[in-house]
C-alpha cells in the first residue's frame, strides 16, 4: 500500500475515533434528557425485540428526542463498522 494511502487511513481512523467519542457524549446527553425507562424501550425497539404489531404501535409514540437518539445509534453503528474496516485495512497493509 502506498504511503499516501496509509496516511489517509490513519487520518480516517483518527477522525472516526473523534466522531465516536462525540457520539458517546451526545448519546449520554439525550439519554439523560429522555430518561432510563424510555431508553430501555428504545433499546428494545432498536434491537428489533418487539413483535410487528408492538413495533407499529411503538413507532407512533416516537417523539423528537427519541428519533435523535435512534439517529445517534445509527451513526455510531456506522462509525464503528467503518472504523473496524479501516483498522483491518491498516493491519493488512502493515503485514505486507
Amino acid at each position: 500500500m502506498k504511503q499516501a494511502d496509509q496516511e489517509f487511513l490513519h487520518n480516517m481512523a483518527t477522525q472516526l475515533d473523534e466522531t465516536i467519542k462525540k457520539l458517546v457524549i451526545e448519546e449520554k446527553a439525550v439519554a439523560h434528557k429522555i430518561g432510563d425507562g424510555r431508553v430501555e424501550e428504545l433499546t428494545e425497539y432498536w434491537r428489533q425485540a418487539l413483535s410487528e404489531e408492538e413495533e407499529k404501535r411503538f413507532t407512533l409514540t416516537l417523539d423528537y428526542w427519541d428519533k435523535i437518539l435512534l439517529r445517534i445509534w445509527a451513526r455510531s453503528k456506522r462509525a464503528h463498522l467503518t472504523r473496524a474496516q479501516v483498522g483491518q485495512a491498516l493491519m493488512k497493509s502493515n503485514s505486507n
